[in-house]
């Protein structure tokens, strides 16, 4: 093989091998986590919608609201209370979760995010720490649909977790519970809180 054969075939090689991003991924999945939030809030509201698995939050959410029916929250108001107890474990319907999650857009994901410089930490409140431990069995009382949601829930923190979120160019922070999942990205986003 010739020289220009050798830089033919170096040219060719390097031309076909994978470019390396600028910055690396981060390793660890919640700071990759925090990393893709950062750059979604900053793109547009399509962006962050897109991080999250809506089946999933009509899950949580519906769970969430059990356990803090059950004692977890000490404050509920009455109203929440006696909506609370009505609820049979029927998820919420993705449509208003959509909503929902978008409409924390302005109010926690960019008044959070602000210009970004947003790092992983554990969450800061008593609640955003409650939103990533397991879910411990129910009383006997409970409406059958509540185990599923509570397997489902356990699951998807045994692959994932809970991560506060705030950002030196924005204000407050956030808690978000991701976990685990097979797309592109590695992971969905399943609920978010202020913290």
């Amino acid at each position: 093989m010739g020289a220009r054969s050798v830089a033919l075939a170096l040219v060719t090689a390097s031309a076909c091998a994978p470019t390396q991003p600028e910055h690396p991924a981060p390793a660890d999945l919640a700071a990759r986590v925090a990393a893709d939030f950062e750059k979604a809030v900053l793109n547009d509201k399509a962006s962050y919608v897109s991080l999250f698995d809506f089946s999933a939050v009509g899950e949580y959410e519906i769970l969430l609201h059990r356990y803090d029916f059950n004692g977890r929250m000490k404050n509920l108001e009455d109203d929440q209370k006696a909506q609370f107890a009505k609820e049979d474990g029927t998820p919420y319907p993705v449509t208003r979760e959509r909503r929902n999650v978008g409409n924390f857009y302005p109010i926690l994901a960019q008044r959070t995010v602000g210009t970004g410089g947003c790092i992983a930490a554990a969450p800061r409140t008593h609640y955003g720490q409650l939103l990533g431990q397991h879910f411990e069995d129910l009383p006997a009382c409970t409406p059958p649909k509540y185990e599923l949601l509570r397997t489902d829930a356990n699951f998807w923190l045994d692959h994932g977790g809970v991560v506060g979120i705030k950002c030196a160019g924005g204000s407050g922070g956030i808690a978000i519970v991701y976990t685990e999942a097979p797309n592109q990205r590695g992971y969905n986003l399943i609920t978010i809180y202020d913290d």
